[in-house]
């Protein structure tokens, strides 16, 4: 399958990458930046060098793909995230989807899966898991994306071949895992957490969730909307007691933080996504006969871990 990746140099993009190669797709990666391309044309990726915001080659080669997944989004990892900064990357994603959608012949294109997240549908609470059907107010980054996932659904109705997945908290050894768990463990400093929230959520390890986007350009249904997420939802307290145990730490150090510095700290929309419950079921997923690699944390923080642990040991 010829398959086009956007933001393939990114924290989901890179795994997915890697995993389409793997499965022997010719894979093709839409990038601005020339020294990345190499990088990528060296694991023997057919580099597309062009921005969604301008015109080039893109546009034309989109539809000679087979399927396209849609993963770019305007950069925000790592910095406070301000009510303008939000407005501003809403503004930015909405952009990059009407280009890419604009650039779509939806009689040559067979499929496009459009990458979205748990945060649209709101807060979940802690009882049974949520599916595809629920929608509350969105949360945190819910409401930033909602624009491009309404703007999308219209273009699907209007017969673009287009299916919108959602996944869930997406773990692996980088990103916010090494940032709130690894990296504080690894160097005995304290693990920290926003005081009176214990927020239940849905892990997916990042391997399954790339396997999972590349599952659904053969086996999604177009129209249909999927949640990513693994076998088994549980308080996010539970997901850290786990890591501290692979780690081996003894008597590790806790930190709790009231919500109002975690919002002077980090802004209002990464504190909001941080209490609100992503308690989310994937049975629609399984459904389409989806295995995953790693079926719940028990298998997937072991392989996380190690691999961050020798990541550490190399340097």
């Amino acid at each position: 399958m010829n398959v086009l990746i956007t933001g393939g140099t990114g924290y989901i993009g890179t795994v997915l990458v890697e995993e389409a190669l793997k499965a022997g797709h010719t894979t093709h990666v839409l990038t601005r930046s020339t020294a990345k391309s190499q990088n990528l044309e060296q694991q023997g990726v057919k580099v597309i060098v062009g921005d969604i915001l301008q015109d080039g080659l893109w546009q034309q080669k989109i539809n000679e793909m087979d399927a396209v997944i849609h993963l770019a989004a305007p950069p925000t990892w790592g910095k406070k995230v301000t009510k303008k900064v939000a407005l501003s990357y809403a503004d930015g994603h909405l952009q990059l989807t009407k280009r890419l959608f604009e650039a779509i012949d939806p009689e040559r294109l067979q499929r496009l899966v459009f990458v979205g997240g748990t945060s649209y549908f709101g807060d979940s609470g802690n009882q049974d898991p949520k599916t595809e059907s629920f929608q509350a107010e969105p949360k945190g980054w819910g409401p930033y994306i909602a624009p491009s996932i309404r703007y999308a659904k219209e273009k699907i109705a209007a017969g673009y071949p287009a299916t919108i997945v959602f996944p869930a908290q997406i773990y692996g050894p980088s990103s916010w895992m090494e940032q709130l768990y690894l990296q504080p463990l690894f160097t005995k400093k304290p693990l920290t957490s926003l005081k009176g929230y214990r927020p239940y959520f849905s892990p997916i390890h990042i391997e399954d969730c790339a396997r999972a986007l590349l599952h659904l350009t053969e086996h999604g249904e177009i129209g249909e909307d999927y949640i990513i997420s693994d076998l088994q939802q549980l308080p996010s307290a539970v997901f850290r007691d786990e890591i501290i145990k692979i780690m081996g730490v003894k008597d590790p150090k806790f930190r709790e933080v009231p919500r109002w510095l975690c919002q002077f700290i980090l802004g209002p929309v990464l504190t909001e996504y941080a209490t609100a419950h992503t308690n989310f079921s994937s049975n629609k997923l399984q459904g389409t006969g989806f295995k995953f690699r790693y079926p719940t944390y028990k298998e997937g923080l072991p392989q996380v871990v190690k691999a961050w642990l020798d990541l550490q040991l190399s340097n």
